[in-house]
């Protein structure tokens, strides 16, 4: 499948990406993102399952943000937090359970990693069970170098 990649403005006057492939598109416009949705997608995770909906709608207020859609229903979400010039942290990468084995998370990451401000910029996630997606595109694993400070 050959994602077309399609640049937009929105009603803001920023500039919005969407990619359409085989029924399905990816779009970087966070307005069309569901909380709720989203919310739906953590609480089956290992990572995020005990995030409030307030938690997730902070989070994607500041951070940029791909929803993955099948007609008009999400699908799919993920997040980078990034300062555009040293690190994009990619995060939340999830697929709907009844959407995957399709390829949607790999068009996913590629659609991350080619949108024009994040090409050139050094890219970091965690992840328990996707590293074979990961690597494909690039992402090696790194001993010893990770730290993290829980909230008290």
């Amino acid at each position: 499948m050959v994602l077309k990649q399609l640049i937009h403005k929105n009603r803001f006057g920023g500039f919005m990406m969407r990619w359409e492939f085989g029924g399905y598109s990816i779009n970087t416009d966070k307005l069309l993102v569901s909380a709720e949705r989203v919310k739906e997608f953590l609480s089956d995770s290992y990572w995020a399952a005990d995030r409030t909906k307030e938690l997730i709608e902070k989070t994607i207020e500041h951070s940029f943000c791909y929803g993955i859609y099948y007609g008009e229903e999400q699908v799919g979400f993920a997040r980078v937090v990034t300062d555009y010039s040293t690190m994009v942290w990619i995060s939340d990468v999830y697929i709907d359970r009844k959407h995957r084995r399709k390829g949607l998370g790999k068009k996913l990451i590629a659609c991350i990693l080619e949108t024009p401000e994040f090409k050139n910029v050094r890219s970091a996630l965690v992840t328990r069970d996707a590293h074979g997606l990961y690597e494909q595109f690039g992402f090696e694993g790194v001993e010893s170098v990770f730290m993290m400070r829980k909230p008290v």
